[in-house]
């Protein structure tokens, strides 16, 4: 199971990433890993940044040597992205608002 709720929700956490700033993939895995409190994990995004690519809504931008010396291929948000991104963001809300206001209110409401 968390896996499942990990794929669903790992389009939504790439996309906020990248219409912050053009990102790696290792600083993108990096970042999720840090910034949902060691949570969430993401070990192979390949897939998910073809998918990406293919539906329009990141590309690879360019390719800057990073510290270690290694070239590293950035990802950057398009247009569609953007729009793409905004659409997950209203679904991810208005389905974890939902959840929350059935568990909250279930047990209110369990069995009166």
């Amino acid at each position: 199971m968390e896996d499942n709720f990990k794929r669903a929700v790992m389009e939504l956490l790439v996309l906020t990433l990248l219409k912050r700033e053009d990102l790696p993939a290792v600083q993108i895995m990096q970042r999720i890993e840090e910034e949902t409190g060691h949570a969430i994990g993401l070990v192979s995004p390949y897939m998910l940044f073809y998918r990406l690519i293919e539906d329009g809504c990141i590309l690879e931008a360019y390719k800057k040597i990073a510290p270690d010396g290694r070239r590293r291929q950035y990802y950057q948000m398009t247009e569609e992205g953007k729009r793409y991104l905004e659409e997950l963001t209203a679904l991810y809300r208005r389905l974890t608002g939902g959840v929350e206001l059935l568990m909250e209110g279930g047990e209110e409401t369990n069995g009166t």
